[in-house]
């Protein structure tokens, strides 16, 4: 177990330093080549290199890489399914960074990448819920809960964005809560594969902080979606992956109460920013709004704000989970 631990240990190591490092290069690469976004909540609107969660993807499989040279027996179909099925998602983000795939053609194109964690929980057919106990769902499970589990998480982390740290930041509180409960209940496997992801998010982290050196794109806010759904899922621990999420929920709920929820931003506008770095959110329902409605706040202020609240969340997730 010592052994073990320490090969896991260094995997983490070695997938924070090539994403912290690989997320430098990309911010200068990046930015060479165009593939770059505004940052909007700045007086100054400085252009900051896209699609950093490419850091992230090669990071971890960097770690994965290397730690299969140390722990070969780790890698079962369901590890394997479960890394897979999230770089895929991963990619699927690149692709829309890339060249801006439609709203409405995301979320099959993510469900149909699920295929390799499909075939490796195909033999799973439950949800255990605390109290309630497991609820049955037959062939129904690996055919429809996985593949709508992930294109959820994925699609509403793709959603509570656009602020420095905020993405990375809120992958790292649930990925690690998840983490730790994995391990606390004897999923190793799961724990392995959120412990790689958390090192790749907090690797990337250190450039995506205010002020930020590199967004992660697509890339980095649908991966960490499908890591989180697919962590709860390999470790039977859903409910707990639902707790942490639930600031997305909340934030995609507000949002969809608008007339135009797709295309609010467009009718509206951006959240204005003031020479001294104050919000003013636009007219439309959004998390990140109600905050800004409720005190003037900078960036920086807005985003320790909402963290905040994702690990009070990821609080909730940890003492359910452990005394029921």
């Amino acid at each position: 177990m010592i052994n073990l631990a320490l090969g896991i240990s260094l995997s983490i190591g070695l997938t924070i330093l090539i994403t912290v490092v690989l997320a430098r290069f990309l911010s200068i690469k990046f930015k060479q080549m165009g593939i770059t976004g505004i940052d909007v909540h700045k007086p100054n609107k400085p252009v900051t290199a896209e699609m950093g969660g490419l850091a992230v993807m090669i990071g971890v499989a960097a770690g994965a890489s290397f730690l299969y040279e140390l722990e070969p027996g780790l890698f079962s179909s369901v590890f394997l399914g479960g890394l897979v099925t999230i770089l895929l998602v991963g990619i699927v983000g690149a692709v829309d960074d890339l060249v801006s795939i439609r709203q409405r053609y995301k979320p099959f194109l993510v469900a149909l990448v699920t295929t390799p964690l499909i075939v490796a929980l195909f033999g799973r057919t439950s949800i255990t819920f605390p109290l309630v106990g497991p609820i049955p769902f037959g062939i129904l499970y690996p055919l429809v809960v996985v593949p709508l589990g992930i294109t959820t998480s994925a699609n509403l982390s793709n959603m509570l964005a656009g602020f420095n740290g905020l993405e990375a930041g809120s992958a790292v509180i649930a990925i690690g809560t998840l983490a730790f409960l994995s391990a606390f209940e004897g999923h190793y496997v799961a724990s392995t594969l959120a412990c790689l992801f958390l090192g790749g998010y907090i690797g990337f982290l250190f450039l995506n902080w205010y002020p930020a050196k590199i967004f992660p794109g697509d890339t980095g806010t649908l991966m960490a979606g499908a890591a989180i759904a697919t962590v709860g899922l390999i470790s039977g621990l859903v409910f707990a992956a639902v707790v942490v999420s639930i600031p997305a929920c909340l934030d995609f709920t507000l949002k969809m109460v608008s007339r135009n929820p797709f295309a609010a931003r467009s009718i509206h506008g951006n959240t204005t920013v003031t020479s001294d770095g104050i919000l003013r959110p636009p007219n439309y329902a959004a998390l990140s709004h109600v905050f800004l409605r409720l005190n003037a706040m900078t960036e920086q202020t807005l985003v320790k704000s909402m963290l905040l609240m994702s690990a009070v969340y990821a609080a909730i997730a940890v003492v359910i989970t452990l005394a029921i």
